[in-house]
């Protein structure tokens, strides 16, 4: 009727109801540790009203119960009685393979395929766990209500070993796919990239979203032993300087996590979604077309963001997007702007390079590193935009 899977999670099978409920309850009892209870019904084949009774005996006694990978028609019982109101109830996820798809999309959490006409699905990276999937779900659904153009989520799938996410979006193409193949164009679709982009950050939003300075913060003060305490604390005060607002931040503005729907822009991916200060936003952005210039084309097709562009390509794609956004041919504020872009790409990429392996090459890592060894014997100042 049940089995132990490590101290808070318990596997429950079969059929439950009056005839084994007071074994189910002591056996529940016995096996469940102290504090919150995850309750795996996978293999549940049944359960009546008196073994709901005794799963809500388990969480006055012990705590928050969770019961996951519910069929569906177990998870009917629950609603129908109104259990799933008391307990953290989650359906099972169904499996999905996206073998003969069409791939139309690639970034750094993951990759976008086409399922058929109407939809797509993003299948997240393998160490993406289910919980931080479904708080980019909810945050996708907070922007949504504050008006950011984005897709929302209405399944979340297995896919082998990862978890994958189902959009309706007809027609959907990924913005950077689009520009690698219209080249000829590719000024004007970054011009209104560019211009989709500030009129995001015209969105202000309240404490659903927290500042993006402090997941920062937090990667900054987490660097010891990994670079010196003076890098540390000027990567500290690269971010501290930046002012606070209630603006909008995607987390990962970019190209590649804009799908383009019927000649309107859709964002995917807000897994960072935070308020803060544009600039970063604009982080991605920067490290790809700007610092990515300096990069060989080995380099480029390394990365998925950068792969098909030309360095020429990127200097067109950075120079329009940077002139678009500032709405601005002033070169002194461009640089200044860059030098500051510079500051706030390393002061947020080296500490989550360091806390995330593989995220960057050490090549990268020792550049930013020298970079953020620069900002010591620098002033810092305020803001340009």
């Amino acid at each position: 009727m049940i089995t132990k899977i490590n101290e808070n999670t318990i596997k429950i099978f079969g059929r439950i109801d009056s005839n084994n409920a007071k074994q189910l309850e002591d056996e529940l009892l016995a096996a469940a540790g102290a504090g919150d209870i995850t309750l795996d019904a996978g293999e549940l084949e049944y359960i009546s009203s008196v073994g709901l009774r005794v799963l809500l005996k388990l969480k006055k006694s012990r705590g928050n119960v969770s019961v996951i990978n519910v069929t569906p028609e177990i998870y009917d019982i629950f609603s129908v009685t109104g259990f799933d109101n008391i307990l953290d109830v989650k359906k099972a996820l169904r499996s999905l393979s996206v073998e003969g798809m069409e791939l139309i999309g690639r970034g750094a959490t993951g990759s976008v395929y086409r399922m058929d006409e109407e939809t797509i699905i993003k299948v997240f990276k393998p160490h993406f766990r289910l919980e931080m999937i479904e708080r980019e779900n909810a945050k996708a659904k907070d922007a949504f209500i504050f008006g950011v153009p984005t897709a929302i989520s209405y399944d979340t799938v297995k896919v082998g070993d990862s978890y994958g996410v189902v959009y309706e979006l007809l027609n959907a193409r990924e913005l950077a796919s689009v520009m690698k193949k219209d080249k000829a164009h590719i000024e004007e679709h970054t011009k209104r990239f560019a211009i989709k982009m500030r009129e995001m950050h015209s969105i202000e939003v309240d404490e659903h979203f927290e500042s993006t300075k402090i997941p920062t913060l937090k990667r900054i003060d987490a660097l010891a032993g990994e670079c010196s305490d003076e890098v540390a604390k000027v990567l500290r005060a690269i971010i501290e300087n930046i002012p606070d607002r209630n603006t909008f931040i995607h987390g990962d503005a970019h190209i590649g996590n804009v799908m383009l729907q019927n000649d309107e822009y859709m964002f995917i991916d807000l897994s960072g979604a935070a308020k803060g200060h544009p600039i970063f936003d604009m982080v991605t952005m920067f490290f790809a077309f700007k610092m990515g210039q300096s990069t060989d084309e080995k380099t480029r097709n390394e990365s998925d963001l950068m792969r098909g562009f030309t360095t020429e390509d990127l200097c067109r794609i950075w120079d329009t997007y940077i002139k678009t956004y500032l709405d601005t041919d002033d070169e002194k504020l461009i640089k200044k702007a860059e030098e500051q872009l510079m500051a706030v790409t390393c002061a947020r990429m080296l500490p989550a390079a360091l806390a995330i392996p593989g995220l960057f090459e050490q090549r990268v890592i020792d550049l930013f590193k020298e970079i953020a060894a620069e900002y010591c014997d620098k002033d810092i100042e305020p803001i340009c935009f």
